[in-house]
């Protein structure tokens, strides 16, 4: 016989407690009495002998006997007394189901997941009857789908359930999660069973050697060739120019012939036929002009064993050029300038045709203050004093702009020597105002945040297309800087990757700042992620397009193929790969626990019929004679 939840130590600790507890309580008198005597002295002394009389013997010992016996068999039962030997009692094993994305490779009518689940349920199957097995599914993460069970039913029915995945297997990660759970189970021993096709991601999945592990391989073919990778960028040459790359790999130990179709919406790019050495990476290269949206496909053929990274599908977004309404009265000065970067759509007006809200994006307003102020983001240049969105303070003959405010994005890549201004407006400096450029004197150029009652604006408070000014390296730049702050959207640089399920890294520019990084999926929930070194990771456990939102920049990921093992694990040689011989028949510790918490409860049930529903009545009996003796002594004490 022994204890399966509890040593004897704590058994035999607990039951003196408890004991202790309840034959303290039945020598405790907690009778009160009512009393009357003649002096305070023979009060006490009366006191002290009747105490010391009740506390020498239990009223009640049958009682007392039942609620200890009742307590030992309730002990017995939380400590889940078993009669046998150790060795006869069920032990734990864990079923380490792989069902990584290899997994869905096609064995004839069949794929490989089939194959093993019907070696799972001949190994659970050929377990005794009381030993207990969890399932857990292995791929990038580690899943426990039951605990530790007897129920075989419980057992089939998982592992019926079990699809492959879209990630990697992760063996290491696996089999440190198994070893951890069988030690803290109820035997603490057993084996850590591995069903699947021991093909892992990279070297740093490969587990260490773990004790009791056995191995039941599936017949996997090592032959495939996939898409791994592709990217698309829109180009800064053009505004409709995108460039694209598609990476092939061959994960097999062949080498391969493929044939790689592109097209993008209804149009197809001629087939390539490609060559791929084994464990060889290829990239094909695309350029093509579209200013619609659309989906970009590529697929190669034939298909093998693994379809499912033969295929992928991107979405195109449409162009976005930025549509300028500019307001002049010398629109030929501005177009060398404006015209000349291929992300806007500009359209002149003179300044009689203004209207609040055109059909654009931004607004240009050269020398005007309209009474009807903009409704959309507005550019300013020297606006008259009296109409100026900022207060004007003074005006400045013959200024020098001698300091930009690189610290801020509106002031970002502006380094300049000092610049001659032939006349210059000096602003006010507005509460929350961003300041973009000043003089000895003060700001020059400034912006200010838009709110309910006003849209975000620009004021340059000088003629940046009069004279030298025209031809210095900063004036594009300024311009570029104001309208990427005035409509950012239309100005995010757009990079779209089509990768595979699992962790992502994704390489920062030097002026992305963690705190400014947004990550949603296509469901609009927020991904978790961390910054290591200028990397971006994030990781993802199923099919869904990521984006990364980063001050000017815009990173799509659409993280659709599956992630792919390269390499075949081997386990140590030792280590067993067929099914155990059992024997059913054999002895088997029997369970108690039941029968003891029955009996424990039966006893106390009877203590209580027995002895529970007397106690009120001896209590009024005791509290009757007490009084009719202390009346007796008063008539003593009387006469």
């Amino acid at each position: 016989m022994f204890f399966l939840n509890l040593s004897f130590g704590e058994f035999a600790a607990l039951l003196a407690g408890l004991s202790g507890i309840i034959t303290a309580l039945y020598l405790l008198d907690r009778t009160k009495r009512k009393r009357i005597v003649s002096t305070l002295r023979f009060w006490v002394d009366a006191s002290r002998v009747h105490e010391q009389r009740r506390r020498k013997r239990v009223r009640d010992p049958w009682s007392l006997a039942l609620q200890l016996l009742s307590l030992l068999l309730l002990l017995l039962a939380i400590g889940q007394l078993q009669w046998g030997s150790r060795e006869q009692a069920g032990i734990d094993h864990i079923l380490l189901l792989d069902t990584s994305s290899w997994m869905a490779q096609r064995n004839g009518s069949s794929d490989l997941l089939d194959e093993a689940k019907q070696k799972a349920r001949a190994y659970v199957a050929s377990l005794p009857p009381r030993d207990r097995v969890m399932v857990m599914r292995a791929d990038g993460l580690t899943t426990p789908v039951t605990s530790f069970t007897d129920n075989r039913k419980q057992s089939f029915q998982a592992i019926a359930a079990s699809q492959p995945s879209f990630t990697a297997l992760n063996l290491r990660q696996a089999l440190e999660s198994a070893t951890r759970a069988l030690h803290w189970s109820a035997s603490g021993r057993g084996e850590i069973v591995y069903i699947g096709a021991s093909r892992i991601a990279n070297s740093d999945d490969a587990p260490a050697a773990t004790p009791g592990l056995r191995v039941l391989t599936v017949d996997a073919s090592g032959e495939n060739a996939g898409i791994r990778h592709i990217g698309v960028r829109r180009s800064e040459a053009a505004a409709n120019l995108w460039e694209a790359s598609v990476i092939l790999r061959n994960y097999g130990t062949q080498a391969r012939t493929v044939v790689l179709h592109v097209r993008f919406a209804a149009s197809e790019f001629a087939p390539r036929r490609i060559s791929l050495e084994p464990s060889e990476n290829i990239s094909a290269e695309y350029r093509f002009t579209t200013s619609a949206a659309g989906t970009l496909a590529a697929r190669i053929t034939p298909e093998d064993s693994l379809p499912s990274d033969d295929h992928v599908e991107v979405e195109l977004p449409s162009t976005g050029l930025l549509q300028v309404a500019v307001f002049s009265a010398r629109p030929d000065t501005w177009r060398p300038l404006l015209d000349s970067n291929p992300r806007l759509h500009v359209v002149y007006n003179r300044p009689d045709q203004y209207t609040p809200h055109p059909n654009a994006d931004v607004l240009l307003l050269d020398g005007m203050a309209p009474q009807a102020a903009p409704q959309l983001p507005s550019l300013w240049i020297m606006p008259p004093a009296k109409g100026s969105p900022v207060p004007v303070l003074s005006t400045q003959t013959n200024a020098t702009l001698n300091r930009w405010y690189t610290d801020t994005p509106l002031g970002a890549g502006l380094h300049s020597k000092e610049l001659r201004l032939p006349t210059a407006e000096i602003f006010e400096s507005a509460p929350g105002g961003i300041p973009v450029a000043s003089t000895d004197r003060g700001l020059v150029v400034m912006a200010q945040p838009g709110n309910a009652d006003r849209a975000r604006s620009a004021v340059i408070g000088f003629d940046p297309m009069n004279g030298p000014l025209r031809f210095e390296v900063s004036t594009p730049l300024l311009f570029a800087n104001l309208l990427r702050w005035l409509e950012p959207e239309s100005f995010r640089a757009f990079q779209l990757t089509a990768g595979a399920v699992g962790l992502t890294s994704v390489p920062l520019d030097a002026n992305e700042s963690e705190q400014k990084l947004k990550i949603v999926d296509d469901r609009g929930f927020a991904v978790p992620f961390t910054v290591r070194s200028g990397i971006l990771q994030l990781y993802t456990t199923r099919p869904s397009v990521v984006r990364i939102l980063s001050n000017d920049r815009e990173r799509v990921l659409s993280l659709t193929l599956p992630g792919m093992a390269e390499l075949s694990w081997q386990s140590p040689p030792a280590t067993p790969r067929e099914l155990a011989r059992t024997y059913w028949f054999g002895p088997s510790a029997v369970d108690l626990w039941k029968w003891l918490a029955a009996l424990g409860a039966l006893g106390l049930l009877i203590e209580w019929l027995f002895f529970g529903q007397q106690r009120p009545l001896r209590r009024w009996r005791r509290a009757e004679r007490s009084e009719s003796r202390s009346s007796s002594k008063e008539a003593l004490i009387g006469r």
